[in-house]
């Protein structure tokens, strides 16, 4: 798929099924070339990845459902379904940041202390959205979200490493909603 035909194509899918549309190795490549390749503010390069598959993401999934059930005591039929949907996909990507990373810069430059923290929420949305797209261009559906998860020890994810975001990803399980874009001329502005 063409890039900006996948840029277009990208969308939130939550109901995902279980179908390995690449190979696995496919999106650890993706995932591998988005890792090295998206900028990072200083080429700090604080951005991290895990890739769980299998058992591992399904695990992921049960843990959330588990921790948003213990703290929401009100109706649960949304949050459940939306569960039930990434725990059927094929997969989730974690997104970190490593604080050390981060914290060195902003030792070595205090002057720019709290635009590290900036820079850094940046770097991770260009690296999600290089992912993402990535995904939709092999075939794959895929949404961006944050929940409280468990970061299980047989994981081997160090400490210094945060969590920013899970991307449940699998074959896309719903119809496409059309989606309503502002006309450009209300969004940009040339200047020649």
């Amino acid at each position: 798929m063409e890039f900006f035909e996948a840029v277009k194509n990208r969308r939130s899918i939550h109901a995902l099924e279980d179908v390995a549309v690449v190979p696995d190795e496919k999106v650890i490549e993706i995932a591998e070339s988005a890792l090295n390749h998206a900028p990072t503010a200083f080429n700090g390069q604080e951005t991290r990845v895990v890739i769980l598959f299998g058992e591992h993401h399904k695990e992921l999934w049960n843990d959330a459902e588990k921790i948003a059930r213990e703290k929401n005591k009100g109706d649960f039929s949304r949050t459940e379904q939306r569960i039930n949907w990434f725990r059927n996909g094929h997969g989730t990507i974690l997104f970190f940041q490593d604080r050390e990373v981060i914290e060195g810069f902003q030792e070595k430059m205090p002057h720019l202390h709290d635009a590290f923290e900036e820079w850094s929420q940046q770097n991770q949305g260009m690296l999600q959205y290089i992912i993402w797209t990535g995904l939709e261009s092999v075939g794959y559906a895929a949404s961006l979200q944050h929940m409280e998860v468990n970061i299980r020890p047989e994981w081997n994810v160090p400490k210094s490493w945060k969590l920013i975001a899970q991307m449940p990803f699998g074959k896309q399980a719903q119809p496409l909603k059309e989606k309503e874009i502002v006309p450009a001329e209300k969004k940009l502005i040339v200047i020649k």
